[in-house]
């Protein structure tokens, strides 16, 4: 489905109504946006719901921190990584995964940046760099 500039202009219109004063989305607006999109059907309906909803899932990625360890961290832990993260970045929605594939470490995801403090990646390296 190939999406015009003209859908992905009206797109970004739409999500730039569902943010409050301080650039935060609003889920309600969001829903009721796609609501309707969808009820309504507009020329192109399809590829602007489908622009839309990308814009949307960006904007939610870049609020959102994933912290994926090898094993669970502990309160006191998880408030010293949010103290890093907010002095960087503010309004964050913290997620906290375990993945023992790690084997220490952590790995930490904003938006589109990683940080990959795991083991796994070192012992990766060091592997390359033997070869």
């Amino acid at each position: 489905m190939k999406i015009t500039k003209e859908v992905q202009a009206q797109a970004r219109r739409l999500l730039r109504l569902c943010l409050d004063e301080s650039g935060r989305l609003q889920e309600d607006l969001v829903r009721r946006v796609a609501a309707d999109i969808t009820k309504k059907k507009p020329r192109n309906y399809a590829e602007l719901l489908t622009s839309f909803t990308d814009l949307v899932r960006i904007e939610v990625n870049r609020h959102t921190a994933t912290i994926t360890s090898a094993v669970p961290l502990t309160a006191q832990e998880q408030t010293a990584i949010r103290a890093k993260l907010d002095a960087r970045t503010h309004d964050l929605r913290y997620e906290w995964q375990v993945q023992p594939e790690l084997l220490g470490g952590i790995t930490v995801r904003v938006g589109d940046q990683v940080t990959d403090a795991s083991l796994r990646t070192r012992i990766s390296r060091l592997a390359r760099l033997s070869q």
